[in-house]
């Protein structure tokens, strides 16, 4: 008898085991189908959305015409504008021009610049004497007496060629007057052109300054000198 119930007691309890785990098997089965298929629907859900074909672009003669003009605009906009000619290349033009247009009349002659006597005479071939120097030696010029301060005039119509300062001759300032003279006047001072400058006969073109030491001896005195394609002409003969 008590074996009888003995095995009942083991039969129920391997029933009662057998019967939750097969509970538990339906269990996890269920529950792993629902996650299968609720992630699926996530996944679904979540997915990119499959892109269309594009739609096909429609050319157009006018609008192509139109991105050309624009384009055209932009470069025309971009490209720098050329640059002006400086002044001083038609200043220098005009200048050249006016200096052609110059004539020295030798027979009307040169004013005199200033009043006073001959220091020095033009002697080109032989020598003369230079106080100052204490020597004998060539003079391309005439060397005129006068005092400081002294108003200088333009000998002739013409065209500041050059102005320059040395240390024999000081300030000097060289006018081309037409037909390839020019004269040329040193020693002085204040001057009242510029190079470039046009200037008419009797025209104030500086004064006297004080003189170099090459004249100390000689005093105070205006450095004259004709030119005729550079080569020197004796001023007496031209001046009136």
């Amino acid at each position: 008898m008590f074996y009888k119930e003995k095995g009942f007691y083991i039969s129920l309890i391997c029933g009662i085991v057998c019967l939750a785990a097969f509970s538990f098997i339906c269990m996890n089965v269920f529950s792993d189908g629902s996650g299968e298929q609720e992630n699926a629907v996530v996944a679904q859900e979540t997915q990119a959305p499959i892109m269309t074909e594009a739609p096909t672009a429609t050319f157009s003669p006018e609008a192509e015409d139109a991105t050309t003009d624009n384009v055209k605009s932009e470069v025309k906009e971009s490209t720098p504008a050329p640059k002006k000619k400086k002044a001083k290349t038609t200043m220098k033009s005009n200048k050249t021009k006016v200096e052609d247009k110059l004539h020295f009349d030798q027979e009307t002659g040169l004013l005199w610049p200033v009043e006073g006597d001959i220091l020095i005479e033009y002697s080109p071939e032989k020598v003369v004497y230079f106080p100052t120097l204490s020597q004998f030696k060539t003079n391309p010029a005439l060397i005129i007496g006068s005092k400081v301060g002294e108003s200088v005039k333009s000998s002739s119509s013409g065209v500041v060629k050059n102005i320059e300062t040395n240390d024999e001759t000081g300030t000097t300032v060289t006018i081309a007057i037409g037909d390839d003279f020019k004269v040329v006047y040193g020693q002085l001072k204040d001057l009242a052109v510029s190079k470039g400058d046009e200037v008419s006969e009797g025209q104030v073109i500086g004064k006297i300054a004080k003189p170099t030491k090459y004249y100390s001896v000689e005093g105070a005195n205006l450095y004259y000198q004709v030119k005729q394609k550079e080569e020197t002409v004796n001023p007496l003969v031209l001046l009136r």
